[in-house]
């Protein structure tokens, strides 16, 4: 989206902030917070793989046991009244929720958010934003820390969210919304084909 400093800094409806340009050159991307127009830096190439990896894996295993649709970079309507939308980087609705799927956006909880956490979006993601998608309902909320290489999976809970796995690097994560699905955060990041990749040889 090209936004001017002067707009960026007023407050701003839900209507007018989907009706803003697309700029893909542009070296930030907005979410819109309770009116209020919040930077998001673009994330790296490394960021992004990740991203599509997991995203793929997900979409691929949600569609094989028709449990309902993965997107990755979505728009996420929270409260229309409320001027709150976030784009979260991968989201899932559950096939009894796909009403909330409408006009390229999801309007209304996803069951799941992931996010995966950058140095710009570090603190917004697990605090701030993490406080926000409980307050709306989403009942899964997965935070992938790239620098440590741990997931953390979240579970809704009415006082909070209730943290139900830390995954460390050698381990395998076991979604609980999904029983049957492992995963490999060393797999997706690539680690494991590097380190098994044959060294060349000097000549």
């Amino acid at each position: 989206m090209a936004i001017s400093e002067a707009l960026a800094k007023q407050k701003m409806s839900l209507a007018d902030f989907l009706s803003l340009p697309e700029d893909d050159s542009s070296p930030v991307k907005y979410e819109l917070e309770f009116g209020e127009l919040v930077e998001v830096t673009r994330p790296t190439w490394e960021h992004n793989e990740l991203i599509f990896a997991l995203g793929a894996l997900l979409q691929q295993y949600v569609r094989s046991h028709r449990l309902g649709r993965v997107s990755g970079d979505i728009l996420v309507i929270l409260d229309e009244a409320k001027d709150l939308a976030y784009a979260p980087d991968i989201v899932f609705v559950a096939t009894e929720n796909l009403e909330r799927i409408r006009e390229g956006k999801v309007y209304g909880p996803p069951d799941l958010v992931v996010e995966v956490l950058s140095p710009t979006t570090m603190q917004r993601d697990v605090g701030k934003k993490k406080r926000i998608y409980h307050a709306y309902g989403v009942q899964w909320y997965w935070v992938v820390d790239m620098e440590r290489q741990v997931i953390e999976e979240y579970r809704w809970m009415s006082e909070g969210y209730l943290l139900t796995q830390v995954v460390l690097p050698e381990e395998t994560f076991r979604p609980k919304l999904f029983p049957e699905l492992e995963i490999s955060l060393k797999g997706l990041m690539g680690i494991e084909e590097e380190r098994k990749s044959p060294k060349k040889r000097r000549r």
